[in-house]
């Protein structure tokens, strides 16, 4: 299978799935969204193995470093920041404003905490004397 044919196989896949995704919400129906995306998943991997060409190589993978460092900062401060202005608003008169600042706020503790433990153990797996 070439590339091209794999990418409009996955387009094809991603539809289907937002179609039952969007069905499943409108009806109130819990139990088809879990399903069908271990299905997509399943289905994408299966025609993932099938591309003869690369799909991936060194420069997709330094693209996608540096898109997700800015995101990880980007998201950071700016979560930091609402977070913030959030539990202040809370304490100064809006106290429905204060759950969801301190969700916010834990939300970028468990991130960084989860951004720590894996840089801990890729740098191990590399060879870092960290």
């Amino acid at each position: 299978m070439s590339f091209k044919s794999f990418k409009l196989l996955r387009l094809v896949v991603v539809v289907i799935l937002g179609i039952l995704v969007t069905w499943a919400a409108a009806n109130g129906n819990p139990w088809i969204p879990i399903p069908a995306v271990i299905a997509a998943t399943i289905i994408l991997l299966l025609f993932r193995r099938g591309v003869k060409e690369v799909i991936v190589d060194e420069r997709t993978f330094s693209i996608a470093y540096k898109a997700s460092r800015v995101a990880f900062v980007i998201f950071g401060v700016g979560a930091v920041t609402i977070g913030t202005t959030l539990l202040a608003l809370g304490k100064a008169g809006q106290p429905d404003l204060k759950p969801i600042g301190f969700t916010l706020s834990y939300s970028i503790c468990a991130l960084v905490l989860i951004y720590s433990i894996a840089y801990s153990y890729y740098n191990r797996k590399f060879g870092g004397k960290e």
